[in-house]
């Protein structure tokens, strides 16, 4: 090994060789004490255990003390010059030691928890196969360029994001989005780098590459979120600044009163806060690498922490509850072809960017518009067109919003308005008894129904249907087990939405909101004292989930937004995280309230042993290391949780 690789790995591991050095002349100097007369060659290898082992701290302690900070460093420094001045050569060398060798392990076991997320990178491969001038070329994964088609064959890892082209198959998304069982992917569908292709070939567009995939975005986000403090350690960060200059005056007034320089310097080592200023952190950095590892970003300790304390959660319906594929169900005319009433609707909403237009667009040009029957999908005997025949329709010549009730456009001189019922009364349009029947009716199985009026005529219904999660009655019942309220907040009617709120098992509804009236339905729970959870996916709930304490968005990987503005955001349209990231929230409050509970304990436990003379320096410098190890490896708990 040449001088410059000797260099490089002495920096890479200089405090892992520093404490080692110190442990062996410790451990040298007191066997030679022990063993032999050589009492003075004994202590000089002591005292070079302790110059060794605490230069850095040394070091440090000066930084403080220059910048008028008194930290942990500065106890143990003026404990250990304190017992070389005194003869105590033995007592300065243990400290050192002990201190270097729990600063390593701390340092060791928080590295760990900090950069368990790059095992995730590593699973990003350092090369990509392009095609490039009709040929394949391997290249690294960072050079691809964004519209560069990329090739994987079956078993490979993906290394870039992107929209699949060509072929079709599972893939394993874990690494992303938390999600356990392999996803299909086929033409059109989105894949990220860092996943594993399981089995077809797949050709994928490039949208992000190198730095700017998901899966870095993730990484990057995560690791901000560490950094962040948590307010349980903005508050014993302040409580130590006051704390360990008490500490000096406590060791400089015992030393006063007793004449005893070894209880002061004991009180200086056994007063340090360490086990509770790194046991807070340790908690926080294991449960969000944990969260992470399994589809769902926390935006930082204060975010984990308030998640801890939610006692209701409100849900938004559409994509959240449900699954956000919204299909027409049914459509109905009255005095007017089924057909027609659709094809109006459709013109109407030609420029609507809201769900429920789109659905309604969407079986118009594909002429998908089956009826139903008890719920169940049936051929209509009179409907002799193929199954899908795209078709264009005509643009309306205006076209307005609005916001909440429905669209109101113009066509070929015709009125069109597509709408709820507080549509039709705003503007004065009368509800035909029968029409008001089919939709109720329609209402009452949990569809929304939306009425086609012509020149102020009403001429037909369309209901419209978005299937429910599997997994959403499942979430209820386990959060209501956790002592969790349950609300849905949706823009359909009463009926709609009670005949969904009854089909989950949620606890309660409101129905008929706008966006505003969301936010206003979370401040009043808030207003009854409630720690509030909003869950959404779309831009309606936005003011809802900015106003609640603890806001999650849904679905968000791939969307950089979301990923860098959420509280809580899940991966994937997986319900089942919620309960996950709720308890792990709470497991990570009661893992900090442990880990300061025992830091408290063991300090005041050790002076009381000092100042009985039950406890020595260097057996206080022992149990308080062990102190500091113990809450490390219980707040380690939470990366298994």
């Amino acid at each position: 090994m040449n001088r410059q690789a000797l260099t490089q790995y002495y920096r890479k591991h200089r405090k892992a060789i520093v404490t080692a050095t110190s442990g062996l002349l410790y451990g040298g100097g007191w066997s030679l004490g022990y063993l032999t007369s050589f009492d003075m060659a004994s202590a000089g290898i002591l005292v070079l255990a302790a110059i060794v082992g605490g230069y850095d701290i040394a070091k440090t302690a000066y930084h403080e003390v220059i910048n008028r900070t008194l930290g942990i460093k500065t106890l143990v420094t003026l404990a250990a010059i304190g017992a070389i001045v005194i003869g105590e050569y033995w007592e300065a060398a243990a400290v050192v030691f002990l201190f270097s060798l729990g600063s390593y392990l701390e340092g060791r076991t928080m590295r760990k928890t900090r950069t368990a997320l790059q095992e995730l990178l590593e699973m990003t491969p350092d090369t990509a196969t392009v095609r490039r001038d009709g040929e394949l070329q391997e290249v690294p994964a960072r050079d691809v360029k964004e519209g560069e088609v990329v090739v994987v064959k079956p078993g490979g890892k993906i290394p870039v994001d992107g929209t699949v082209v060509d072929g079709e198959s599972a893939v394993n998304q874990a690494p992303v989005t938390g999600e356990s069982a392999p996803v299909h992917k086929a033409d059109g569908d989105e894949v990220y780098a860092g996943t594993v292709n399981q089995e077809g070939a797949l050709e994928i567009r490039t949208t992000g590459a190198g730095s700017d995939t998901t899966l870095e975005r993730i990484i990057r986000r995560v690791e901000e979120a560490q950094e962040a403090q948590s307010p349980t350690e903005s508050l014993i960060d302040r409580f130590a600044k006051y704390y360990t200059p008490a500490v000096v005056v406590l060791a400089i007034g015992a030393y006063a009163v007793t004449q005893n320089a070894i209880l002061s310097l004991t009180l200086l080592v056994i007063g340090c806060p360490g086990a509770l200023v790194i046991g807070p952190p340790v908690s926080i950095v294991s449960a969000i690498g944990n969260a992470a590892r399994n589809g769902v970003l926390m935006k930082g300790g204060e975010h984990l922490e308030q998640a801890g304390k939610i006692d209701l959660i409100a849900f938004d319906k559409t994509g959240t509850l449900t699954k956000g594929e919204t299909a027409v169900a049914d459509v109905e005319g009255f005095d007017t072809d089924d057909d027609e009433v659709l094809d109006l609707a459709a013109i109407a909403e030609m420029k609507s960017e809201h769900h429920l237009g789109d659905a309604i667009l969407d079986a118009a040009q594909n002429r998908q518009t089956p009826a139903t029957d008890g719920g169940m999908t049936v051929d209509r005997a009179d409907d002799k067109s193929p199954a899908t025949e795209t078709r264009s329709l005509p643009e309306p010549d205006d076209f307005d919003v609005v916001a909440g009730k429905g669209v109101v456009a113009h066509h070929d001189g015709r009125e069109i308005v597509v709408g709820n019922r507080a549509l039709l009364d705003e503007r004065g349009i009368d509800l035909p008894d029968d029409v008001a029947e089919y939709v109720r009716g329609r209402e009452e199985r949990g569809e929304t129904a939306i009425h086609v009026v012509l020149n102020g005529t009403v001429v037909g219904a369309i209901a419209l249907h978005d299937e429910l999660r599997d997994a959403a009655p499942g979430v209820m019942a386990e959060l209501q087990d956790a002592g969790i309220e349950t609300v849905m907040l949706t823009g359909d009617n009463e009926r709609v939405a009670a005949a969904v709120a009854e089909e989950v098992g949620i606890d309660d509804y409101r129905a008929e909101l706008l966006p505003e009236d969301k936010q206003d339905v979370v401040t009043e729970y808030q207003a009854d004292g409630q720690v509030v959870a909003m869950i959404g996916d779309g831009i309606n709930d936005a003011p809802a989930l900015a106003t609640a304490d603890v806001g999650i968005a849904m679905g968000v990987a791939g969307t950089d937004t979301a990923i860098e503005t959420a509280d809580i955001a899940l991966m994937a349209d997986d319900l089942e995280r919620i309960p996950y990231a709720v308890k792990l929230s709470k497991a990570t409050r009661w893992n900090v309230l442990e880990n300061v509970g025992l830091a408290l304990v063991v300090v005041t436990l050790l002076l009381a042993g000092v100042l009985t003379s039950y406890v020595t320096l260097a057996v206080g410098m022992l149990v308080h290391e062990a102190s500091v190890l113990a809450v490390i490896g219980n707040g380690m708990r939470l990366l298994r949780y």
